[in-house]
């Protein structure tokens, strides 16, 4: 009997990188929003949103709240960029 190595490679998805910090709402006819972190292909902290194809709506009362969870994604997402330059050297070619 021959013995069988197997090789598994997760990739992160283009765009959006999952993080606990991430935004999400649904309105109230059921559209979503993702706000989350996002990184480029050269290491630049980004930040990434998805919608249902209709969009989505946000209640001005809730405004406050989600300009105050932006800042908290983009903290995020800077951190997770200088990590990630830290783990592989700098290197993005």
């Amino acid at each position: 009997m021959s013995e069988r190595t197997e090789i598994v490679t997760i990739l992160r998805p283009a765009g959006a990188i999952p993080h606990p910090s991430r935004y999400s709402h649904t309105d109230v006819d059921g559209d979503r929003l993702l706000i989350s972190t996002a990184l480029f292909d050269d290491g630049t902290p980004g930040i990434y949103f998805r919608t249902d194809p209709n969009g989505s709506s946000v209640p001005l009362a809730e405004l406050s709240g989600l300009i105050a969870q932006l800042q908290v994604i983009a903290d995020a997402s800077r951190d997770e960029a200088e990590a990630e330059a830290v783990t592989d050297g700098g290197d993005r070619g």
